[in-house]
């Protein structure tokens, strides 16, 4: 492996023969973007962003040493990181959907390279924005094609995603990287507070989860990240952190789980 620091950042693990690949030229054109201060005052220029992605995700698909499934829950696995952003691909199966939550006031973009999402924007109901408190409603739900790249900041929505294939995988960038986000239950109007996870970082397994770091089912024992080509697993299921007994009060402190979501 091969370190390339950053100064003041977490620093990149580039696997070294891969130093010439589609997906690292991809990483090091968007580390040369988000140098860019934009007017309003954030880095990186969102269409320069897409337009990256989009030719990336068409052309090229050495995304796929990135995939690993999980039985439990849709997963996250690190591609690569520093302050300014976080590269990831997600690998969803049918009946595996993220909860309702926000991104931090941070940018996202989703970009599918294999199977269709499906994004559900939610608001509050007093407010019909995200400005407000109580229950949430459904605003607008539309798919992600594969080829397509998606985009959300909390001033657009909240969101829901799921898989409406019986796979799906897509390549989500986030800037600034977010570590904890907000949990919205629309039907009770509660908040919960969690820290996010990893369920591979370069390729390898994250040791020592507090829980399933791939969803928000905790597991008897952590999970084997299964390859691409791997079926799903018998003990699969989900479950809604809306009927989670922790979750029925609103807590925004934070929450010593770890779970993934987007």
């Amino acid at each position: 492996m091969n370190v390339i620091d950053n100064q003041n950042s977490e620093s990149f693990l580039i696997d070294e023969s891969t130093l010439d690949s589609p997906l690292n030229r991809l990483v090091e054109n968007l580390t040369e973007e988000f140098k860019n201060v934009q007017p309003e005052g954030f880095t990186g220029n969102g269409q320069v962003i897409v337009n990256l992605l989009t030719e990336y995700i068409n052309n090229h698909n050495d995304w796929k040493e990135y995939v690993f499934y999980c039985p439990y829950s849709y997963s996250r696995n690190l591609i690569a990181k520093n302050d300014m952003f976080e590269l990831m691909v997600i690998c969803w199966r049918r009946g595996q959907p993220s909860p309702v939550h926000n991104h931090e006031d941070q940018r996202c973009w989703m970009g599918c390279v294999k199977g269709q999402l499906e994004e559900t924007y939610y608001v509050f109901s007093d407010t019909k924005s995200t400005k407000g408190e109580g229950l949430l409603e459904q605003s607008y739900t539309h798919p992600i094609d594969n080829g397509s790249v998606g985009y959300i900041t909390d001033e657009i929505a909240f969101h829901r995603m799921q898989s409406i294939t019986d796979e799906t995988i897509s390549i989500h960038l986030y800037s600034k990287p977010i570590t904890e986000c907000n949990i919205y239950c629309p039907d009770k109007g509660t908040i919960t507070r969690k820290k996010l996870g990893y369920f591979t970082q370069y390729k390898k397994k994250v040791l020592n989860l507090p829980t399933a770091s791939c969803g928000s089912v905790q597991p008897l024992s952590s999970p084997i990240p299964q390859p691409i080509n791997n079926t799903t697993s018998n003990n699969s299921t989900t479950v809604s952190e809306c009927t989670n007994s922790n979750s029925t009060t609103t807590n925004l402190s934070s929450s010593s789980s770890s779970v993934s979501l987007i």
